[in-house]
């Protein structure tokens, strides 16, 4: 009889600590992931860490400058080399986005059966465009606009101040990611805007004025960032900023900050084939239209909410990183599950669930998704 006792507490515990299961695994995946001997400190990408160091201060207004700004103010590139600054900030980050997410998940997903918890629990885990590439992609601002992302939907969704006060943050987080990167106006701002729309659609009629004004505040970011964004002093003169401050930035931000946006979307659009457009990889293109058959299956939602997360696709024709886009479209299909929970709009498989488990397992030792489509799945070169 104790021991029937003692089992069932531990079932109950297991129930009621599942988060913290999953949690602790997600975590490693993506420390792992970003750490030696999976991924050298070497291996970071020049091309990231300039987002670093511009700033306000010392090249004006400019696009993409705020994270260097922040970084400015608090004079870490003081302490650290660029390499070790980009990858402190980014396990800080990823930490801080584990334990939001989680904690944001059980909330989500405490009226369901532990079954279908674990089948989620199970999907987000193993994603190959989650925690396993979020680690692995390293100091890239696609985690910070993320975890703003992540922020701006648990302020919706919990509603913990007025709908005006929650307009103004909404407002405010979007354009937070427009000043991070001007391109977010495709990725995650969708979701939050159509995410907005749906649980206030009872009160924008009322307000439109109040909350015309309220979102004219991104509006004007992005107009003066596609006015007023580029670096006007040229190439040349940014090459020779960032290389007096470290060799290792030499060659960053060019693309981004002197070309104009013709310029960069013609150099995408030059790039772009349709199997590009997929992820590069069939592999990938099959993982991202099992993610799609989830969406329109078992999330309940509105149609315009589910295709808010299709609005990183677009992005293929401005810019070259292909198999970026379609992960953090992916990624967004992750959030609307989480939104979907809350909302009780989500159901789930209740056949073949072995073969569903062994999908996601397969899947994730392929490993995480690359950049571009050219190299889809980077993992893939060293078993071959």
């Amino acid at each position: 009889m104790n021991i029937f006792i003692k089992t069932k507490k531990n079932i109950l515990n297991f129930s009621n600590n599942l988060e913290i299961y999953y949690f602790i695994p997600s975590l490693s995946v993506a420390l792992i992931s970003c750490l030696p001997p999976f991924r050298s400190i070497q291996s970071i990408s020049y091309w990231i860490k300039g987002y670093y160091y511009v700033n306000y201060f010392d090249l004006g207004f400019i696009k993409r400058g705020l994270v260097g700004t922040i970084i400015k103010i608090s004079n870490l590139s003081d302490y650290l080399s660029p390499s070790l600054l980009v990858l402190f900030c980014h396990i800080f980050f990823v930490i801080i986005f584990s334990i939001i997410f989680w904690i944001f998940t059980k909330d989500c997903f405490k009226n369901f059966k532990i079954k279908d918890k674990i089948f989620y629990y199970s999907f987000f885990l193993l994603s190959p465009v989650l925690f396993l590439r979020l680690g692995y992609d390293i100091g890239r601002m696609d985690l910070y606009l993320l975890l703003i992302s992540l922020t701006a939907i648990i302020s919706i969704q919990k509603n913990y101040f007025s709908f005006t006060k929650n307009s103004l943050l909404t407002s405010i987080f979007i354009s937070i990611q427009l000043l991070i990167h001007d391109a977010s106006i495709l990725f995650y701002s969708p979701l939050i805007f159509s995410f907005y729309l749906y649980k206030y659609s009872y009160l924008i009629n009322a307000q439109f004025k109040k909350i015309f004004l309220i979102f004219l505040i991104p509006i004007l970011v992005g107009t003066s960032l596609l006015i007023f964004g580029k670096y006007e002093l040229g190439a040349v003169q940014l090459e020779q900023y960032l290389s007096n401050i470290s060799p290792e930035l030499s060659g960053s931000m060019r693309m981004e900050l002197t070309n104009t946006f013709r310029e960069n979307s013609q150099a995408g659009l030059n790039l772009l084939t349709l199997k590009g457009f997929l992820g590069g990889n069939y592999l990938v293109t099959t993982y991202y239209a099992f993610l799609v058959i989830i969406l329109i299956k078992f999330v309940k939602l509105s149609y315009f909410l589910k295709l808010s997360v299709f609005t990183p696709l677009c992005v293929s024709f401005l810019a070259m990183d292909h198999t970026r886009y379609l992960a953090i479209s992916a990624i967004c299909c992750n959030l609307l599950f989480l939104i979907s929970a809350g909302e009780f709009k989500l159901t789930t498989p209740q056949n073949f669930r072995f073969c569903f488990y062994i999908f996601f397992t397969a899947i994730f030792f392929l490993g995480p998704w690359g950049i571009i489509s050219s190299d889809a799945l980077p993992l893939l070169k060293h078993y071959f």
